[in-house]
């Protein structure tokens, strides 16, 4: 009864281990780690190989900072020197409208038409903004996924903590029924790269 007791216990035990052999290893191991899957908004979020993945480290999930900022579109900046990692949130609000009066919005929009060729401003109401910015660049992708039209940049002579922009855009052709998306994207000073901190969809019917 004794052997029969331990030898249950031995095939347990094999169970269970296999089990979470199985389960560490889903998504791949990546140096000796079980790889974890990132998914944000129902989108699961793609590396490369030459990338670091998100890990499962001591039962606990740690993430790639770039893909954590990323996903939470923030502005990331390294400080090679202290080892430190700044990470930077603002608050972008971004509305669209096709007539301008003194600055004044004047029929905001959300929805067009499909097939219609539209010119309008995206206005940008910033806050909260830790960091200082060269640029801030719009662009806009259909709901295939291309560029509609050339990014356009607008340079940031003197950035403030809070502000309101307005970039105009020319020429967006709304070929395809579904979601466009606009997209507001900053570049911090010294840096060469833009980071996307916000985007509002335009619905195509």
């Amino acid at each position: 009864m004794k052997v029969q007791r331990i030898f249950t216990l031995m095939v347990v035990f094999f169970v269970l281990s296999t089990a979470a052999v199985v389960a560490s290893s889903i998504w791949g191991d990546y140096k000796g780690y079980s790889i974890a899957r990132l998914v944000v908004n129902n989108q699961t979020k793609e590396f490369a190989d030459s990338d670091v993945p998100p890990l499962i480290v001591d039962g606990k999930t740690v993430l790639p900072l770039r893909a954590m900022s990323d996903a939470l579109q923030s502005l990331l900046r390294w400080d090679d020197a202290s080892k430190t990692a700044y990470l930077f949130k603002p608050n972008v609000h971004m509305f669209f409208t096709t007539e301008v009066r003194k600055d004044s919005a004047i029929v905001p929009f959300g929805v067009v038409e499909r097939g219609k060729q539209a010119d309008f401003i995206v206005f940008a109401q910033v806050d909260n903004l830790k960091t200082n910015i060269n640029s801030v660049r719009v662009s806009i992708v259909s709901p295939s996924g291309k560029s509609v039209i050339a990014p356009v940049e607008k340079s940031i002579s003197d950035s403030k903590e809070s502000f309101w922009l307005k970039v105009p855009v020319y020429g967006v052709s709304f070929d395809e029924a579904g979601t466009y998306v606009v997209k507001f994207a900053m570049q911090q000073s010294g840096s060469s790269e833009y980071s996307v901190v916000s985007e509002k969809q335009i619905q195509s019917e």
